[in-house]
């Protein structure tokens, strides 16, 4: 697992300080793959992790984020880098998403086709967006909504999902060679570089 390069990548995460990330990272990482199991997650909240992100990055031209292993290095940061009330938001969120796939079809997620998938990552979408404009009014005083200040300011399982799906996916070998442009060992740094039309952006 990429844990040196995941330390600069979360930076901005609900975490431990610097080290003391990189040694539980580390640890996590190590313990996942001689165990070949998850170190968070239930086998089937992996999977599900696994489906939902190959949805938000699925595979074209370039491998997508199943084939990136964005789930794995999901499982490992969520362990490591969220409180206990995040990981269980994460965790509700993915039961969520198994209620609304069996309401809706009748069948798990992992059992759907690609555009009844689509369909319940729009729903999903949409009720992130619903809870962060809720907040807003809640902070701003609307009497008509009213929110514990407890659940003010937190962050919708999808919102969490799709950060955690780009930050894996571009912090990946595949994301960072097939998806970006890459250079090993740069030369020099420029600040303002022109792209030619279609060119990808470069992997930092």
């Amino acid at each position: 697992m990429r844990v040196a390069t995941l330390v600069g990548a979360t930076v901005a995460l609900p975490a431990l300080g610097h080290s003391a990330m990189a040694d539980t990272l580390e640890a996590s990482a190590a313990q996942r793959v001689a165990t070949g199991k998850p170190v968070l997650f239930t086998a089937d909240q992996d999977a599900l992790v696994a489906d939902l992100a190959d949805v938000i990055i699925p595979t074209t031209n370039t491998p997508g984020a199943k084939a990136a292993k964005v789930n794995e290095i999901i499982d490992v940061v969520l362990k490591d880098c969220y409180k206990k009330a995040d990981q269980q938001r994460f965790i509700d969120g993915l039961t969520q998403t198994q209620k609304m796939s069996q309401d809706a079809y009748g069948k798990t997620f992992s059992q759907l086709d690609g555009a009844q998938r689509t369909d319940i990552m729009k729903k999903l979408e949409a009720d992130a967006k619903q809870q962060k404009a809720d907040m807003a009014r809640a902070v701003a005083g609307q009497q008509d909504v009213q929110i514990p200040a407890e659940k003010r300011n937190v962050t919708p399982f999808f919102s969490m999902l799709k950060d955690l799906t780009l930050m894996g996916y571009f912090t990946s070998e595949i994301g960072a060679t097939q998806a970006l442009e890459y250079v090993a060992i740069p030369g020099r740094y420029d600040g303002c570089v022109p792209l030619k039309p279609g060119q990808k952006a470069w992997a930092i």
